[in-house]
């Protein structure tokens, strides 16, 4: 095979320079044209953005941006934790500085103050004048305009610290400043209604200087917040570090008692059975027991139907399900007895598995590429699943199975899941079940309910890691759902995949953890991997390209008594003599030597054909490289031995400066040069490569491309430092010209023309280590040699 010429130079170190420590990062920039496949490559994956709003043709606000980049294997450090991702979806500022540290002695103090909440009891403001007793001490009774007693507590703990409500007039951060402003101790209680929700009350406390929400109701270890949930109809009473209450600044604030004309619903968290004995106080103690007989739904009465245990069908009401909060520091509900998962952490974080994995067994693999997907969910479900509907718990200890559509009621009833709703139209929920549940069917009947929000649910088994991520065991991966055409009364949600590793990565993965475990990269075959293929076509255009699209065969041998892959032909060409040279190859023992200025077609057949038994110029050298003992097993006897094979080849046109390679796209194909450290990073992606690797992974590796260690030998030098880099540690051997192919009934012989031989590049003792084989030391011209110049352009 000749160098074929007219190859156009590819972009030197493109692909190894861009994944190797301080190479520059994306490749865009080389040249100042590109071209990219679009949508002409099916067969790979995406890599993964976050969840996709409900509304998708807007552009992502600025708080939004960093979550719909791809959770790459960086992003330990890139990923923002828990509650500064609350502040930028809330729309707030950054958490301030030290905030982190405050959070741990005040949670503590919180801890000794507060018992944890059942998820259902309205005792809010009873849990706040709890906080006003524990850091304020005992009541200043300056208002007579009330009695003890009162059933509204929220007026006795105005008169407690002897001031008024008043209505928030302006943003919430008027009350932040002055809260700062005042000092440490200083505090705010805050009571919101939303419209056609149930009433809540929330704290924030200048602890240490730093402004901090406390969320009374959340269970211990997550209560100190440095956003509020959604504040609507807002009223706020501020007391000063003494514990006295303050007037607020002006302007900001309405000027008379709000609740002289409060809302005509229920009163403010007081919605909760006493302990006997208390007279129903108000200021009795927060640690009395109480009876769930409040709920977080808007409308607690509403029955529905189901089918209970025996599969029979029944009737439920909303106040007879068992509905928890989920703990942690996000928005979620549980319809579960137990806390099986927690919003703590990097619960926005999902981990991809692969087949026959676990996420706990996939969670330190982050090597892998895009080994992460962000969830970025607003609020979260986890409710237990079966064939025909959502398992939800009953307070008398049974439990009843809803439809997918009486399910979505139940959700479309949660008062906080309303208000969210209400504020961020492009709502992610995120449906955690690990049984054969229907989301798409939730999905849509939450549409249909009017609640426009993405859903995204697990397709398989999901457990939560120590560091609070997600995972989905199998590369089963999760499933969005949006708002799509509706038919009359019907919603056809729009589905997506995500979370899974297409084929080309789990080959790759499975390819580099089994047998290159100590390379610190993994190539990514799908297309919008952050380090594409790159190559040039005949333009000389950067054109991306991936591994599934390069026409190649592999060639295999069976000297070991079975099939082997031992090669692989990037030619395209369908030579035939290429698949009878990989097959002798085990058995070549000798390689031709040629004279300085010997092309092809001054080989005399006849010369060759004799060569073995008449060689007067010492053609005749030893093969460079060492066979490699391999372990077999023979078929017949199952008796274990060893045989010695050869190299593992690789062949393909080209010349010292890139290496040519054929794509299929879209039914036709098209050539790409490619640079020498491109070649390799295509080689490892590659199944024929994988297998060739896997069966022998000692031997050389013999690069038949015309020209690879000619000119400096770029290709070479380039397909051995990517090589390096990935933890191959094989022997790479390149031709200084080109090449010939002469096929005899012995076996084939190969020689490289020009007295060019052979460039050997090992790893010896850390070290590269460069030597050149198959050269006349001191060579006569070929026209000294008595050769002819004979054309014979058939060689074999």
């Amino acid at each position: 095979m000749s160098a074929v010429d007219d190859l156009p130079n590819a972009v030197p170190d493109n692909w190894l320079g861009a994944i190797r420590p301080g190479g520059g990062g994306a490749r865009g920039g080389n040249t100042p044209t590109r071209r990219t496949p679009g949508t002409s490559a099916t067969r790979g994956q995406g890599a993964e953005p976050a969840i996709p709003s409900a509304s998708t043709n807007a552009e992502p606000t600025a708080g939004r941006r960093a979550a719909l980049s791809p959770a790459s294997s960086s992003e330990p450090a890139a990923l923002p934790d828990a509650t500064a991702g609350d502040a930028a979806r809330a729309g707030t500022t950054e958490p301030p500085a030290g905030s982190a540290t405050a959070f741990i002695p005040l949670e503590r103090e919180l801890r000794a103050v507060l018992p944890p909440h059942d998820g259902t009891a309205r005792d809010c403001v009873i849990r706040l004048d709890a906080l006003r007793r524990y850091f304020h001490g005992s009541a200043l009774a300056t208002r007579d305009d009330i009695v003890v007693g009162s059933p509204r507590p929220e007026l006795e703990l105005a008169m407690a610290v002897g001031g008024v409500w008043r209505p928030v007039r302006g943003p919430i951060s008027d009350v932040v400043r002055q809260v700062r402003r005042l000092g440490p101790g200083a505090m705010a209680f805050v009571l919101t209604k939303p419209p056609g929700g149930e009433p809540h009350g929330i704290a924030l406390r200048n602890h240490g200087g730093i402004p901090l929400w406390l969320e009374t109701q959340a269970p211990p270890g997550s209560r100190v917040r440095t956003v509020p949930p959604p504040l609507v109809d807002a009223r706020v009473l501020l007391v000063a570090p003494t514990g006295r209450a303050v007037a607020p600044d002006a302007g900001r604030f309405g000027s008379v008692d709000g609740l002289l004309h409060p809302h005509t619903g229920s009163g403010y968290g007081w919605h909760f059975t006493r302990a006997p004995g208390n007279g129903g106080r108000a200021g009795s103690s927060v640690s009395a027991p109480s009876a769930p007989l409040g709920s977080i739904f808007s409308s607690p009465g509403q029955a529905l139907r189901a089918k209970g245990q025996d599969g029979q069908p029944i009737t439920v009401v909303l106040r007879d399900i068992v509905c928890r909060a989920m703990p942690g520091t996000g928005h979620g509900v549980a319809f579960t007895r137990d806390d099986s998962f927690q919003l703590t952490g990097r619960h926005h974080i999902a981990i991809k598995t692969l087949p026959g994995e676990t996420a706990h067994d996939a969670g330190g693999r982050t090597r892998r590429p895009a080994p992460r997907l962000r969830l970025d969910g607003d609020f979260h479900v986890h409710a237990e699943g079966e064939r025909g509907g959502f398992v939800v718990p009953l307070r008398d200890g049974t439990r009843a199975v809803l439809e997918p559509r009486e399910f979505a009621t139940v959700l479309s009833r949660i008062e906080r899941l309303r208000t969210l709703a209400h504020t961020k139209p492009d709502l992610n929920v995120v449906l955690l079940s690990s049984g054969d549940h229907d989301a798409k069917g939730a999905a849509r009947e939450l549409f249909r309910a009017g609640i426009n929000v993405t859903v995204l649910s697990n397709d398989g088994t999901v457990s939560q890691l120590p560091d609070g991520s997600f995972g989905v065991a199998g590369n089963r991966g999760w499933s969005t759902y949006q708002p799509g055409p509706r038919l009359w009364d019907w919603w056809k949600p729009r589905h997506r995949r995500l979370g899974v590793h297409s084929d080309g990565n789990i080959n790759n993965i499975t390819f580099f953890e089994t047998h290159l475990p100590t390379a610190t990269y993994i190539p990514d075959a799908d297309p919008g991997a952050e380090v594409p293929l790159q190559g040039r076509d005949k333009r000389g255009d950067v054109t991306d390209f991936f591994p599934h699209e390069v026409v190649r065969a592999g060639l295999t041998s069976t000297s070991t008594g079975r099939e082997r892959t031992n090669g692989l032909d990037l030619t395209a060409d369908h030579e035939e003599l290429l698949p009878d040279m990989a097959g002798d190859l085990d058995r070549m023992t000798h390689v031709i030597r040629t004279f300085p200025g010997e092309k092809p077609g001054a080989l005399r057949r006849v010369e060759w054909d004799g060569l073995r038994a008449h060689d007067p110029h010492r053609r005749l050298v030893e093969v460079p490289w060492q066979p490699v003992e391999l372990a077999v097993t023979d078929p017949r006897t199952g008796q274990r031995g060893t045989v010695r094979v050869g190299p593992n080849v690789i062949v393909a046109h080209g010349h010292s400066r890139a290496v040519r390679i054929t794509i299929e796209r879209g039914g036709n194909e098209s050539h790409l040069s490619i640079s020498g450290d491109t070649l390799m990073g295509l080689l490892v992606q590659l199944p024929e490569f994988q297998r060739m690797y896997a069966d022998n992974p000692h031997s050389p590796f013999l690069l038949l491309i015309c020209g690879t260690a000619e000119d400096g030998a770029p290709v070479l030098e380039g397909a051995v430092q990517a090589a390096r880099y990935l933890s191959l540690p094989n022997t790479f051997i390149g031709a200084g010209s080109d090449i010939v192919l002469y096929k005899q009934t012995s076996g084939p012989l190969l020689s490289v023309m020009d007295n060019a031989g052979f460039t050997i590049s090992s790893r010896v003792h850390g070290h590269e280590v460069k030597k050149t084989h198959a050269r006349y030391p001191a060579a006569p011209s070929a026209g000294d040699t008595g050769l002819g110049k004979h054309s014979y352009r058939d060689h074999r």
